[in-house]
């Protein structure tokens, strides 16, 4: 059964309560750049299983919302109260056809812009933090709430990055602990 909006969001929040945002949102490039490695682009490729992506469609995933929620921050700094529409990442994936962007583009695309989100979030006062966008599914969505959601979805990915990169002895061994 798939999970609903609410479920998704609270799997999200969950990840990032009692941790620092901001220190996730650093150390993602970190990880995601270690992950990737020396992988070769067949190892980036292969779905783990029907109708999951890949790590390079992850990566592109990722490389898209970064665009896309450093657009929304960027709004929201421009005027409190701004409308935000939500998005399908599935709509997103068929338009910019995730299966046929070479992964290491999409990391290099998501470490560059991750770092002008975190340069621009690092200067941010706390009155600009408290800035907010009527979001079409989070409803108000504060700076503080997008910096949140963009970590726990950044956890989210990176798991999935690293399980499906991982050595296939180390795979097995993260299953059979299951």
């Amino acid at each position: 059964m798939a999970e609903t909006f609410q479920e998704y969001t609270a799997r999200i929040g969950s990840y990032v309560a009692g941790r620092d945002p901001m220190a996730i949102l650093r150390k993602t490039p970190k990880t995601l750049a270690r992950a990737v490695g020396a992988a070769t682009r067949r190892r980036l490729t292969a779905r783990p299983a029907p109708g999951k992506w890949s790590a390079g469609e992850i990566l592109a995933h990722l490389s898209e919302l970064e665009m896309l929620w450093g657009c929304r921050l960027r709004l929201i700094l421009g005027e409190s109260g701004v409308p935000i529409v939500g998005m399908d990442q599935d709509v997103w994936a068929k338009n910019s056809a995730y299966r046929t962007i070479d992964p290491r583009r999409a990391l290099a695309a998501f470490l560059a812009i991750r770092q002008a989100n975190l340069d621009l979030l690092g200067r941010l006062t706390p009155a600009q933090r408290r800035r907010w966008g009527a979001h079409s599914q989070f409803g108000r969505l504060t700076v503080t709430r997008l910096t949140e959601l963009l970590a726990g979805h950044d956890v989210n990915h990176v798991r999935q990055v690293v399980e499906r990169l991982a050595p296939k002895k180390r795979r097995r061994r993260a299953r059979d602990a299951r």
